[in-house]
């Protein structure tokens, strides 16, 4: 789910050591119109790719399937400005965003996700929540 004007965690689990990751590409898209793009090719301090196995505190590799152990976590944080850029309308099929993650690994495989499918949810007051707050304060004063 996607809700304009708020700051979502979208956890993607792939089947891809971190490590063996040498780019990834992100891609939001709404209504074929690019949204998002997030890439590790730039540096982006709200995005991070974990294995399973790091993400456990005091486990074994026993407790993780064997599939598992070669998975790892995309975490991607969207910005109140990012989520705004969808637009929320009248006809409900047109409120859905496509995500598709494309990764090129260190020996030059290159793989893709099917289509994810995210329901896109409007706000009852647009705009990014401390930046309003910050003009009605300079406008009223």
């Amino acid at each position: 789910m996607i809700i304009r004007g708020t700051t979502p965690y979208h956890n993607f689990i792939l089947p891809i050591l971190a490590e063996d990751i040498d780019t990834l590409w992100v891609t939001y898209c709404q209504n074929e119109d690019e949204i998002i793009f997030r890439s590790t090719e730039a540096t982006d301090e709200n995005m991070s790719i974990v294995n399973f196995v790091d993400m456990l505190e005091n486990a074994s590799m026993e407790q993780l399937s064997e599939e598992e152990q070669e998975c790892s976590q995309l975490t991607l944080h969207l910005t109140q400005e990012e989520t705004l850029k969808f637009h929320f309308y009248p006809a409900a099929r047109k409120n859905i965003a496509v995500i598709h993650i494309r990764v090129l690994t260190t020996d030059g495989e290159a793989y893709s996700s099917e289509p994810i499918r995210e329901r896109i949810f409007g706000t009852r007051r647009d705009g990014v929540i401390g930046a309003v707050q910050e003009e009605e304060n300079i406008n009223a004063g």
